[in-house]
């Protein structure tokens, strides 16, 4: 089915994205008051968020 394989493309997209973001520093939002260490690590919860989504779709 196309549509199925479309979410799963999504899925692994969101993914990928949400893992890149441990080694991301933190310029917008509440992340950014934290320090830098305290953050190390750890996935944005915005994308990380979306991407259990996407994967609870699949």
């Amino acid at each position: 089915m196309a549509a199925g394989e479309g979410v799963a493309a999504a899925a692994r997209a969101a993914r990928a994205g949400a893992d890149a973001t441990r080694s991301m520093p933190a310029r917008a939002g509440r992340s950014a008051y934290v320090s830098a260490g305290d953050l190390a690590g750890h996935p944005d919860p915005g994308a990380e968020a979306v991407a259990r989504l996407f994967e609870g779709l699949t």
